[in-house]
């Protein structure tokens, strides 16, 4: 078994990856599609295009809104039906695109063959230039767009490309599944990424109880000119968190506050190298991505992994897939760890969409809540190092400073605190808030840091006119 895992914290629940058997199967399109403008970290993206015009399949439909944001293109063939809020997965109002279907006519220049290309552009540039036009982000949960991470400010060196194949969160299969199908353009991804950096160390770190895809992996690097390293890591939750991936390959530790590149580290999940295959060798927009179909209330043959388009409405997959189950008493977009309740079943799929999770009222009913017994169990299974039961305390007296001073802000949200306590405390709600709160108190501090100092650029402006 692999010793290689992240230094502190950390929780082993049940992998439980029912699909795991489970071929990729592309579903077809509906006939209504709702592409949303957030659906990248950042500023949401700006529609350039106008109700009753036509598009084509891979069009630009929105350019970026900001220095981090993202292009967005029509999934499919039709006409834009109308554009405006519509409720996403959370229930919150978001702009977005609404398209009737008339087809999959594609636009110009895309390769739709399966004609693996691993000779790399030398332009570096380019390359960057045509990740950032096929609207190509992270799709390992933040969505952060990938041509702003892989070209890190001056000053920054990356030395070594960490591609997150870890898949630690249970019943998610996606990622499995595209490591054992589209193994080769992954490899040619990560490539095509360490060539962009500079040629640094390129380490793709799969957790070892997916043995079928640390062979399939290691194969194609075998296979491919390239430089790269297949990692098995030990199988701990969340070893696919970005600082805890740093820390299990690179032993170094980002600081609180700072960024993976402050340690020479990027770290990319490995279905974004996958679209960055697909962006620069097939010219190929980031439309389409892999979901799981899973829950412990399914029965095998229900369970599915699925290549969908962006704005497929989740009660269109849903329903594809066999409807609801009965016994569904909680539905979760991502994993049972890190995911987020559906609210709204009608919302439409994202970039960075992950799962339709079925979870029964057994698994998901919270136990009765009663007072912290000061084990230590949540500051032991924190990846972090943090102490959950003082964050908890101190978010219900509301003391901001504390909170700062106790790095409420450096909480990843990975939710091993609420799985490790005994007393049912939900840990997992309270710190998060408790981060919002530190965060905005460092946000507002930032802000008032910024005014003060143009104030005073303009008085010593004026100053200098007389």
């Amino acid at each position: 078994m692999s010793k290689i895992t992240f230094a502190i914290g950390g929780v082993h629940p049940d992998d439980a990856k029912l699909s795991r058997g489970c071929a990729i199967e592309v579903l077809p399109l509906p006939q209504t599609l709702y592409v949303s403008m957030a659906q990248h970290l950042g500023a949401p993206a700006k529609p350039i295009v106008a109700v009753g015009d036509k598009v084509k399949t891979g069009q630009v439909i929105a350019e970026p809104g900001g220095f981090i944001s993202a292009f967005v293109h029509s999934p499919a063939s039709g006409t834009v039906k109308s554009i405006g809020p519509r409720k996403d997965l959370a229930g919150n109002n978001v702009m977005h695109v609404e398209i009737a279907v008339e087809g999959d006519e594609w636009v110009e220049g895309v390769d739709l063959s399966d004609t693996l290309v691993t000779e790399i552009p030398e332009d570096r540039a380019a390359i960057l230039d045509k990740i950032k036009a096929c609207g190509v982000v992270g799709l390992g949960g933040a969505t952060f767009p990938t041509h702003v991470k892989l070209n890190p400010a001056p000053g920054s060196k990356a030395e070594c490309l960490i591609l997150n194949g870890a898949e630690c969160e249970p019943y998610l299969t996606s990622d499995f599944r595209i490591m054992l199908e589209r193994t080769k353009e992954i490899v040619v991804g990560a490539a095509i990424m360490q060539k962009v950096l500079g040629g640094c160390r390129t380490v793709i770190g799969i957790e070892e109880n997916k043995p079928e895809a640390i062979a399939a992996m290691k194969k194609a690097v075998g296979e491919l000119p390239y430089d790269i390293e297949v990692l098995p890591l030990k199988k701990k939750y969340p070893q696919g968190g970005e600082k805890q991936l740093i820390q299990a390959v690179m032993h170094r530790e980002v600081g609180s506050g700072g960024l993976p590149i402050s340690v020479g580290a990027v770290v990319q999940n490995v279905a974004t190298s996958l679209a960055v295959y697909e962006a620069v060798q097939k010219n190929k927009p980031l439309i389409t991505n892999t979901l799981t179909i899973t829950g412990n209330c399914l029965p095998v043959e229900k369970q599915h992994n699925y290549l969908f388009r962006i704005g497929m409405p989740l009660s269109y997959i849903a329903e594809y897939a066999g409807g609801v189950p009965e016994g569904a008493a909680k539905l979760i977009s991502g994993g049972p760890m890190m995911g987020r309740a559906i609210a709204n079943l009608d919302a439409a799929t994202v970039k960075g969409s992950s799962s339709i999770l079925y979870l029964s009222e057994e698994s998901t009913k919270r136990g009765q809540e009663s007072f912290c017994i000061r084990c230590g169990r949540c500051a032991d299974a924190c990846p972090m190092g943090l102490e959950p039961f003082l964050l908890n305390r101190l978010y219900k007296a509301g003391d901001v400073a504390a909170l700062e001073a106790n790095a409420a802000q450096d909480c990843i949200e990975c939710g091993c605190c609420l799985y490790s306590c005994p007393a049912y405390i939900p840990l997992l709600d309270n710190v998060r808030q408790a981060k919002g709160m530190a965060l905005g108190a460092i946000r507002a501090r930032a802000a008032a840091a910024k005014a003060a100092a143009e104030a005073a650029k303009a008085a010593a402006d004026k100053n200098n006119k007389n």
